[in-house]
């Protein structure tokens, strides 16, 4: 068997060097296929980036068309309750002037005038709540029972108001009708005391049947509620909401002060969700809210860009299958053409490397063909002959050999791929090495033929060493952890606050009555049970300490479930974990009897100040005749106790050394005090708190006259900061995050931490005591590390940067710094601190190509970009700033240009934003700027200052667009909110806006002014003859009159509301505004209206005038007021508020 030899040929036969293929070929193919995903990643940016604006747009468009229909529908209804509350208001006024006579057929006219149904009935109550009147047929003064709404809210509303006022009630049944109804009512006031009320039941039905124009779709929605949720109308499932409310969560509920808003939610009455928009009218109680099926709304546009994903997808894969096929196809023809001349090579490196021995084995025969490397790794000597499965069977250990042999003659069966097996094999110096041998069948033969098996193996007794001496670890530190009092812990506090014990040992039961695996899920029941005196100390020391990464020390008292208060003294050290969180290892022990110790030794302490200042060792003697121990007070106090000491017996005294060191302590009595010689031994001795004190016991044998040792005399240091020093000084450098070495002259590694040891020992073993070597393995790399050495023993540092293998992620970039240990000697040890740098270059590697993506971005991104550094200069133009200022320049040739020369580039409108041309100063304030270009066109310029985390500028950036198709939607949309759709006049929201504003200026000392309100006479009367098409026709002609000349061009006409109209008079007094008032009222009634089929219509109309007031609700009421006073006077003419009538006070 010579198929290895031919196979692979040892070095010395001529093996040439293996030459990598060229990479030229490799990088053409890498970077077509980059190009072809760059593009590909550049075409879905843009196609997602566009259907995100396309979905954006559309869900922002159902928005504006839901504001839209509140606005629409906000108005109708308060046209609607306004008329009830006209409606309201002269029935009660009827009912105080002619109670028998004209207000019956003032209630039949109104049942008749509304269409069938909408009044449910109408009554009068008395001031005592008592029905007196009804509409329905039955008469409540013939009733056996009178019928009493004095309980009602909308009774007890009027009762306890003074002024008058409509009142809307909830939903309720009516104790005349039956039915469910919404009261509408009115006070009745004889003498300015109040009577009675005049209630209008108006059905739910016929509120919800004002809104069939907007609900059109399938879960469309319309509601009108009251300002405290409680539902009047749905136009769907009204019977489900007449007694309920809407959530108190929603957003008007929450918001008493807006007048208007929108927000989405699911709705609880039907669960489906819509995009609603509110309004609350501004003289009534009343929200209005319109709801649009979200998913309906944005359904078409979502199915669009569906599709239009699916068809992209589809070709972008088709374009990368093609681009991979053809890459694969000519990475193959190269491979192949490479692989035959690697292969030799690249196994015999392998087997070398891997110190891996080689066997082949005809199954028809018991001889192996083996090479050097086998006899070394079993021991065995090419002298003795060709191995067989004889020999090895009798050096395999007797129970590892069965094993073996049965996956050998499971794979010569066929029953694995391939043959594993480790074993023992004894050497000839008695010692047992484990062999993992592994190897397989070149070509299965049919079954009557023999089967050749060509393997390899290798020695892993180190690993079988390793393994079984850390589980010997394992197991000693959890008895011994098991066996220490109070609980050791591991304990995390994440970024968010919360924490939680990872790790605890089972004494955690008896510090905090949790299980170790309640503490793992979360700390908080710790902290609840804290005493309240020392749970925010403690908080804040565990928070200094994870800010700090200092070692956490505190006490405090636990409240057990019994109520008992215990002294617990905890300890740890934190380290920062990858994702923000601090972790502690540490350790926690009850100290309540400790802490009474030290209570009562403080008080003491100031009296043994003086005597123990200047001694800090204390004094001991064991007397062997006696077998007594005698220490001093300071002994005594070493280990806590307090008290004078008292001698103990040796026996006692030797139980209060820690169980690991007695054996060693007692040996060394022994020795050295049969050989008269002093003696030092570092022990743990056991404290007065059961807890462990680290001390140096010294002492020297004192013979007898007889020549016998009777008395031994020595000194107790207590060298506990000592120990933990060391500690921390292993535990500083196992914790760090860089490599640390220590080398000697003959490059021998003298120290290695745990950081070292995880990048370069391939073994997991130690690294002290090995060659640099190990670590620098390349001939070169070992050079250079030389070169490194002279460096450091010549000037005292080195620092350069290497790539060195590692034993978990292969090839790594290491920063290497070199210092000598003692400066004093050049010749001694050097210490050399490694740290990884792999992901800081491929960071800045990153960064290099991330900027080069931006920049691509920045050109082709659909707005105007230009962008400063820190001084002020132009870095980035893209062309699409060129083309919106009509610059004749490509943006390449833009670059460099100071301000100046950039200005005269671009159109006049647009200099005086434009960035200046100096350097940054605290002008670090967003802000965005409208410019209208002198060819129509409206620019946003938009100013971003480009911070760092700290708040410096590195520089500004600036994006442009054109904003005038959007301008221009915006101003339709404000007209169509503040523009009457009949009339084409303000409607009572604009109105009241520049109402306002004028009244503040007048209350400030600015000039006054007056209010006209108009009300057609008998304008009912023209709605009930002629029909509402012809009572439109005559609200169009009094607008068109409004609209002329009879009126100034600063002054403001506005419909309120049906029949009502309002002029505002900015700078007019009482005398002008009463003639302005008249020569309308004389145009109206000379006028001739032609509705139609030549019906000519003449109509008057009656005028409240009235001085601006701060408050514009109280100059609209004293208008009102005036305007009441013209109908009830005879109708056509024009009234002047009176100077003794006060305004009504806005209650709030």
């Amino acid at each position: 068997m010579k198929i290895f030899d031919h196979l692979f040929p040892p070095k010395h036969l001529g093996l040439r060097p293996y030459r990598a293929p060229s990479p030229v070929g490799f990088w053409r193919i890498a970077g077509a296929l980059v190009l072809v995903a760059l593009c590909g990643g550049i075409y879905w940016w843009q196609l997602l980036a566009q259907q995100r604006n396309q979905l954006a747009f559309a869900e922002n468009q159902a928005h504006l068309r839901t504001v839209q229909m509140s606005t629409t529908m906000a108005s109708h209804v308060g046209t609607l309750v306004a008329g009830l509350e006209y409606l309201a208001r002269s029935l009660a006024m009827n009912r105080e002037a002619e109670p028998d006579h004209y207000f019956p057929v003032a209630v039949r006219t109104a049942l008749a005038t509304f269409p069938n149904g909408s009044l449910r009935h109408i009554c009068v109550a008395n001031a005592s709540g008592q029905v007196v009147f009804s509409s329905l047929d039955q008469d409540p003064k013939t009733q056996d029972a009178p019928i009493s709404i004095a309980d009602r809210e909308h009774f007890q509303g009027h009762a306890e108001r003074t002024q008058p006022a409509l009142s809307i009630s909830r939903p309720s049944l009516g104790r005349l009708s039956g039915k469910w109804s919404v009261q509408f009512s009115y006070p009745v006031m004889r003498g300015g005391q109040f009577d009675g009320v005049v209630v209008l039941s108006v059905a739910p039905e016929y509120l919800s049947g004002h809104f069939s124009d907007v609900s059109t779709s399938g879960n469309d929605v319309t509601l009108l509620v009251r300002d405290d949720g409680a539902y009047l109308a749905r136009s769907d499932r009204q019977e489900e909401v007449l007694s309920l409310s809407v959530p108190p969560d929603i957003e008007f509920l929450r918001h008493p002060d807006r007048m208007q808003g929108e927000f989405q939610a699911k709705s609880p009455i039907d669960g489906v969700e819509r995009l609603y928009a509110w309004q609350r009218l501004r003289e009534y109680p009343l929200v209005v809210s319109v709801g649009l099926d979200h998913d309906k709304a944005l359904a078409t546009t979502k199915s669009s860009i569906a599709q239009s994903r699916l068809w992209n997808a589809a070709g972008t894969l088709l374009a990368v299958l093609a681009a991979l096929w053809i890459a694969l196809l000519f990475m193959h023809q190269r491979r192949i053409q490479a692989r035959l001349e690697q292969h030799q090579q690249r196994y015999q490196l392998a087997l070398e490397g891997g110190n891996l021995g080689t066997w082949e084995w005809t199954t028809n025969t018991d001889h192996l063909h083996v090479d050097e490397r086998w006899h070394t790794l079993m021991g065995s000597s090419p002298s003795d002959g060709p191995p067989s499965l004889d020999s090895l069977r009798a050096r395999a250990h007797p129970q590892d050999w069965p094993a073996w042999k049965a996956a050998l003659d499971a794979h010569v069966r066929g029953d694995s791929d391939v043959f594993e097996a480790e074993s023992r094999i004894s050497h000839p110096d008695g010692t047992w090495r484990w062999i993992h041998v592994r190897g397989r069948i070149i070509e299965r033969a049919p079954a009557d033929q023999p089967q050749q098996i060509s393997g390899t193996c290798t020695d892993v007794t180190q690993r079988y060493a390793a393994e079984a001496a850390r589980e010997e670890l394992q197991l000693r530190l959890s008895k011994l952890v098991q066996q220490v009092p109070g609980t050791v812990f591991q304990y995390r506090l994440k970024p968010d606050g919360s924490s939680h014990f990872p790790y605890s040992s089972s004494g955690i039961l008896g510090i905090y009555g949790l299980s170790p695996e309640e503490a793992a899920m979360d700390a908080a029941h710790v902290f609840a049970r804290m005493h309240p005196e020392d749970r925010d100390r403690v908080k804040g020391s565990i928070g200094d300490s994870a800010r700090t990464l200092t070692t956490w020390h505190a006490e405090w008292r636990q409240i057990r479930q019994d109520g008992e208060a215990r002294w617990l003294e905890g300890s740890g050290n934190p380290q920062r974990e990858a994702d923000g969180s601090t972790l502690w290892h540490g350790y926690i022990h009850d100290v309540t009897e400790q802490h009474a110790a030290t209570q009562a030794l403080r008080r003491s302490e100031e009296r043994l100040r003086l005597t123990v200042a200047a001694v800090q060792d204390g004094l001991w003697e064991w007397d062997t005749t006696s077998h007594r121990v005698t220490p001093d007070a300071r002994c005594h106090e070493m280990l806590g106790y307090h008290g004078q000491p008292s001698p103990l017996s040796f026996c006692a005294w030797r139980r209060l050394v820690h169980p690991d060191d007695r054996g060693t302590l007692l040996a060394v009595l022994q020795q050295q005090i049969a050989l008269y010689q002093p003696f030092n031994q570092e022990v743990r001795l056991r404290t007065a708190d059961g807890q462990w004190r680290w001390v140096e016991i010294r002492g020297q044998a004192t013979p007898s006259p007889a020549g016998t040792v009777s008395l031994v005399i020595g000194t107790q240091t207590d060298i506990s900061q000592r120990r933990a020093d060391t500690l921390l000084h292993h535990a500083v450098l196992d914790n760090a995050a860089a490599a640390l070495l220590v080398t000697s002259a003959d490059n021998t590694i003298e120290l290695g931490n745990r950081r070292a040891e995880e990048f370069f020992s391939v073994d997991g073993l130690p690294l002290k005591g090995r060659s640099m070597r190990m670590i620098c393995r390349e001939d070169a790399a070992f050079s250079d590390f030389c070169q490194s050495v002279e460096e450091v023993r010549r000037t005292g540092t080195v620092h350069v940067e290497h790539q060195l293998p590692t034993t978990s992620k292969g090839l790594r970039w290491f920063s290497i710094r070199g210092t000598l240990l003692d400066p004093e000697q050049p010749a001694g040890n050097l210490i050399w601190t490694l740290v990884d740098t792999t992901e800081r270059r491929e960071g800045v590697e990153a960064l290099s190509t991330a900027r080069t993506h931006l920049l691509e971005i920045i050109r082709h991104f659909p707005a105007g970009v230009l962008v400063q550094d820190s001084e002020g200069a132009p870095v980035v133009v893209n062309q699409a700033l060129c083309d919106l200022f009509e610059v004749p320049l490509r943006a390449a040739d833009v670059m460099g240009y100071s301000r100046a020369e950039l200005a005269m580039l671009v159109p006049p409108e647009a200099r005086s934003v434009l960035p200046p041309d100096s350097p940054l100063h605290d002008d670090a304030v967003a802000s965005t700027h409208e410019v209208a270009l002198g060819d129509g066109r409206t620019v946003q310029i938009q100013f971003i200052p480009i911070l760092t985390p700290h708040g410096d500028q590195l520089g500004r950036l600036w994006l442009a667009k054109d904003v005038t198709e959007r301008r221009r939607h915006e101003q339709t949309l404000e007209r169509l909110a503040s523009t009457d759709t009949l009339t084409g006049l303000a409607n009572r929201r604009a109105f009241m806006e520049r109402l306002e504003p004028e009244c503040a200026r007048q209350a400030s000392g600015g000039p006054g002014g007056m209010v006209l309100m108009l009300d057609l006479d008998h304008f009912k009367r023209v709605n009930d003859t002629w029909g509402h098409a012809t009572g439109d026709v005559v609200l169009v002609h009094l607008a068109r009159m409004l609209k002329g000349n009879l009126l100034r061009s600063h002054d403001l006409a506005g419909r309120l509301g049906g029949e009502e109209f309002a002029v505002l008079l900015p700078g007019t007094t009482a005398q002008e505004a009463t003639a302005i008032g008249e020569r309308l009222r004389h145009a109206l009634e000379q006028s001739r209206i032609h509705a139609g089929d030549g019906t000519i219509l003449q109509v008057t109309m009656s005028i409240g005038a009235a001085p601006l007031h701060a408050d514009a609700h109280a100059t609209l009421a004293q208008a009102d007021a005036a305007l009441y006073e013209a109908k009830n006077t005879g109708r056509n003419k024009v009234v002047l508020v009176q100077p003794a009538e006060a305004a009504p006070e806005k209650t709030p």
